[in-house]
Parts: C-alpha cells; structure tokens; sequence
C-alpha cells in the first residue's frame, strides 16, 4: 500500500508493482480488460510526470546543499542543475508518451470485444479437405489436413 508520505518506499512499490503488471500483462484471458489497463496506466503516467517534475525542483532548490565527491560546491550545484534539466526532458518526453497512450487507450474503448469463437475441429477439417481436393487431403503429409 502507498503510504503518501514516504518516497523512498513508495517508489520501491510503484517499481514492483509494474514488474508485476509487466509479468501479468503477458497474458489476457479476456481482451476487454485491457481497457481498465489502459486507464490506470494513462492515470500512472500523469503521477510519473509529477514526480519528475518534483525531483527537479528539489534539484533545483537545494542545490546549495550539493557537493561533488571532492567537496567542489560549483561541481556539485553544475550536477544539481544538469539533472533538473534532464529530468524536465524526460517530463516532455514522457508527454508524449502519455499523448500516444492516451490516443491508443481512445481507440481500445471503440472496441467491442466478442467472446472467443469455439472451434469445431471436425468441421475445420471438413472445409479444409473440401478446399484442398481429396488427393492432398489424404496424403497424410505436413501439407495434408494436419490442423
């Protein structure tokens, strides 16, 4: 459960639960679900892009306390104001990420999923005889009626 108030725990969560949703996600048993998938990633990548947004401001406002491995302030304030700057970056990247997953969430929702269609294999193989003619059909071959 988040806690709200811890980042430290809380974005160790936020990574296991995507390596579950990642491990999860393998698999659909019903395609429909793929939707609710959608909209709860569309919702985690807006809080994505508010966590990059936080990460450089605390960059940006406490560079005064940052320091290099030597003790060099400017060095470490120059490293502050670099990550600021990349992470901003990867807040507009990560816009349109959320652009594209947002249209491909829109298409997903005028899908109407039907339910899986049960096959008759003996009538598959009927139709599959009829249209390869009685010669190849009863080789018994790769190229037979082998389904």
């Amino acid at each position: 459960m988040p806690t709200f108030h811890d980042p430290l725990a809380d974005a160790a969560e936020a990574s296991e639960a995507l390596r579950g949703l990642a491990h999860a996600s393998r698999v659909f048993d019903d395609p429909a679900d793929t939707y609710r998938v959608f909209g709860d990633l569309v919702a985690g990548v807006r809080s994505l892009r508010q966590v990059l947004d936080q990460l450089a401001s605390t960059h940006l406002n406490a560079r005064d306390r940052a320091f290099d491995d030597d003790g060099n302030p400017a060095a470490g304030a120059a490293a502050a104001l670099a990550a600021a700057d990349e992470l901003h970056q990867a807040g507009t990247l990560l816009d349109q990420a959320h652009d594209r997953l947002d249209a491909a969430f829109s298409h997903s929702g005028r899908i109407a999923w039907h339910p899986e269609p049960v096959v008759d294999q003996a009538a598959a193989r009927e139709r599959l005889a009829a249209r390869l003619g009685p010669d190849r059909a009863s080789t018994g071959s790769p190229q037979g009626l082998s389904l």
